[in-house]
């Protein structure tokens, strides 16, 4: 009787660790602090921003494959309307220096339960030029978008300006959802960040521009979240045969 005991508890404790080890690889994590990931998209109303730019407008997009890539007026490549634009958020956690070509690959620093500090680093570029001038060109580029004064602000470090604030969000809608991931949207104007947080040459956009109406909305920007990775079919097989494992444990206990 002593040892058919001790065999139901060798099995019971057998069936229990089973259970244990299906618990904790199928339940999800416990919540932590995570970085914010996806990509944002920015549109821009080109006759909007012209109107109150003296004629600026955006000619040109280039994508993270740009990075290391000195943008000029000669450079080839991108989208050359430049309405919609997908800047990828970057995944490094320090920012890293092109030196030979002057560009920067932004940290993202920032959690998605807390956006009042850290930053989200963008790959991506603009250039912007004023039609059948020869006013040259401005090239936007190795963005972050970070809080600052509890406004959102799309900063660039411009060849030209360094890091300075290029664009503000205006009717911001952020919020976290259930699989814990940030959403953001707002409408895009230069705001009084455009004449704030000059660059080492003392110059901010709305002053080299001569910004006509900081409140003026010449955009939008939406984040989108990253697709949802399927959970492959040889994790479910996994589980189903733990669970079978630990039925046929439990039908072999009460026979005994």
């Amino acid at each position: 009787m002593t040892q058919k005991h001790s065999y139901r508890l060798q099995l019971a404790t057998a069936g229990a660790l089973s259970i244990a080890m299906l618990g904790g690889f199928l339940a999800p994590a416990s919540a932590e602090a995570a970085l914010v990931t996806g990509s944002v998209g920015i549109s821009i109303d080109n006759a909007a921003l012209a109107a109150v730019t003296g004629g600026w407008r955006i000619d040109s997009f280039f994508d993270a494959s740009y990075n290391q890539i000195a943008i000029t007026a000669d450079t080839v490549g991108g989208i050359a309307s430049a309405i919609d634009m997908t800047l990828a958020i970057n995944t490094n956690l320090t920012t890293v220096s092109y030196a030979a070509v002057n560009r920067t690959l932004q940290a993202t620093t920032m959690e998605v339960g807390n956006t009042a500090s850290g930053q989200i680093g963008l790959s991506g570029g603009m250039r912007m030029s004023v039609p059948g001038t020869s006013s040259g060109s401005l090239t936007p580029y190795d963005f972050r978008l970070q809080k600052i004064g509890g406004v959102w602000n799309l900063v660039t470090y411009d060849q030209f300006f360094s890091g300075t604030t290029f664009l503000q969000l205006t009717n911001a809608s952020e919020t976290v959802n259930a699989g814990g991931e940030l959403t953001l949207s707002g409408d895009l104007i230069f705001g009084s960040g455009s004449n704030k947080y000059p660059s080492p040459f003392g110059l901010t956009w709305g002053s080299f521009l001569g910004i006509s109406a900081t409140d003026t909305v010449v955009g939008s920007l939406s984040m989108n979240l990253p697709a949802a990775v399927p959970v492959p079919t040889a994790v479910w097989l996994f589980g189903s045969g733990l669970i079978g494992l630990v039925g046929a444990t439990r039908r072999k206990n009460l026979a005994v």
